[in-house]
């Protein structure tokens, strides 16, 4: 069999064994597949349409540069199973699998787009580290999302709704495994490297990772809707951390708890936000229920993936926690030019939010506590503002719910991230447990 990495790559620690960020497929290194890069080789027999040709190279440029059947250079990797592109940074970086989960209407997209946009700032910034995209093209969405979100064009005055995440669409792959044609969920991958800056030169191996999140349409996650040929959720039970995104506004109760009027069409009817047909907490239970499906556990085990209960839109129920926009959770520290993770506070804060809910939506504790050995609650807001109401659409219907890029001030949107990343032991910024 020919080998896949050519001679002169082997400076570069190559891992000996990668998983497929698709459908998962665990194989050698040596048998990734290069995607052809000739105009004419455009007919993969596992791929629907004009999909790139995947081969095994046997010929090399004198750079070491693999070349497809017509002589052209190609770059480009792919699994062996699915012949979807595989980021070329996992090859030799340490990976970070990260599931984005929650009922429809949860914030799910407004959230993942948030967090990107600040990791992007705050990770050079603070941390002195790159968060960048490992492949631009395999993130052309979420790109177009920030853009949109934090940009908005030409004005960023003028009021603009994000779509949310459909169960259809380009953020999905189909790919013929097995004699059977399969959709798959795609992940945003992306990288974190040090900047040259960096103060600890023997951290550097260890921090730089290839991080690759998934987003699903919440429809996905409502009972029934895993099927052996739409598996787009299946990521859950491989993923080193999971974000459960929970949306007070959508739960009678915490609308009642908020005495004072708050000026937020979502924390009323009237609107076009679709409304959960599940319970949140059920769709909980049948996450948490597929996990142990596919990872074969009993049923009264308690996963080991860490769980973040992410409690969204913190903007309009925020008078029921003691929280303050100036409480940071990281703190520049003396004669080290970064900052530390502060996660004394962040633990502090997710006490104080396991005590509302407790109050509030027991079932919702009861269920994540029973099913997960490390569980943490942590309150973001992705946009800082209430949402405001446009126009009735053309032909009737609910009023859409818009946010003006130029008033957006995500709150502690990055905190999941890292929490996510202390809880699986795959930490990258400096951290402390100080109060």
């Amino acid at each position: 069999m020919s080998t896949a990495i050519a001679p002169n790559q082997s400076r570069m620690r190559i891992k000996p064994q990668l998983s497929c960020p698709h459908c998962w497929h665990e194989f050698p290194t040596h048998q990734i597949l290069f995607i052809s890069e000739s105009p004419d080789l455009n007919t993969d027999p596992k791929l629907e349409g004009y999909q790139q040709l995947r081969f095994i190279p046997s010929r090399f440029d004198l750079s070491g540069n693999a070349l497809d059947a017509h002589n052209t250079v190609c770059h480009k990797l792919a699994c062996p199973k699915c012949h979807l592109q595989i980021p070329r940074p996992l090859l030799s970086t340490s990976s970070f699998f990260v599931s984005i989960a929650g009922a429809p209407s949860s914030g799910k997209s407004y959230f993942f787009t948030s967090m990107v946009w600040q990791l992007r700032k705050t990770m050079p910034r603070d941390f002195l580290m790159s968060f960048t995209d490992a492949d631009t093209m395999m993130n052309k969405r979420i790109r177009e999302h920030e853009a949109e979100q934090f940009m908005g064009g030409e004005d960023p005055n003028q009021p603009v709704k994000i779509a949310k995440t459909e169960e259809v669409g380009d953020i999905y792959n189909t790919s013929l495994i097995d004699g059977r044609a399969t959709t798959l969920a795609q992940p945003f991958s992306f990288t974190v490297t040090p900047l040259a800056s960096y103060p600890f030169p023997k951290n550097v191996d260890r921090v730089t990772q290839t991080v690759c999140m998934y987003d699903n349409a919440g429809e996905h996650f409502y009972p029934g809707a895993d099927h052996i040929q739409t598996p787009v959720t299946r990521h859950l039970a491989a993923s080193d951390a999971i974000m459960f995104l929970f949306d007070p506004t959508q739960d009678l109760r915490f609308r009642t708890a908020c005495k004072e009027p708050v000026d937020d069409p979502q924390m009323s009817g009237g609107t076009d936000v679709r409304r959960s047909k599940v319970d949140q907490s059920t769709i909980l239970t049948e996450m948490i229920s597929r996990i142990k499906t596919h990872s074969r556990m009993a049923g009264n085990e308690r996963i080991k993936i860490p769980l973040i209960i992410v409690l969204t839109k913190l903007d309009a129920w925020k008078q029921l926690t003691k929280f303050t926009d100036d409480y940071s959770p990281w703190n520049p520290t003396p004669n080290v030019p970064t900052h530390f993770y502060n996660v004394g506070k962040v633990e502090k804060r997710s006490q104080e939010l396991r005590t509302l809910l407790n109050k509030l939506i027991p079932e919702l504790v009861g269920t994540a506590e029973a099913s997960a050995e490390k569980v943490t609650y942590i309150a973001v807001s992705a946009t800082g503002c209430a949402p405001e109401l446009g126009e009735v659409p053309q032909g009737g219907g609910e009023r859409p719910l818009l946010c003006r890029p130029a008033n957006i001030k995500p709150i502690w949107i990055e905190v999941p991230f890292f929490q996510a990343q202390l809880m699986a032991g795959k930490y990258c910024v400096p951290i402390f447990k100080r109060k």
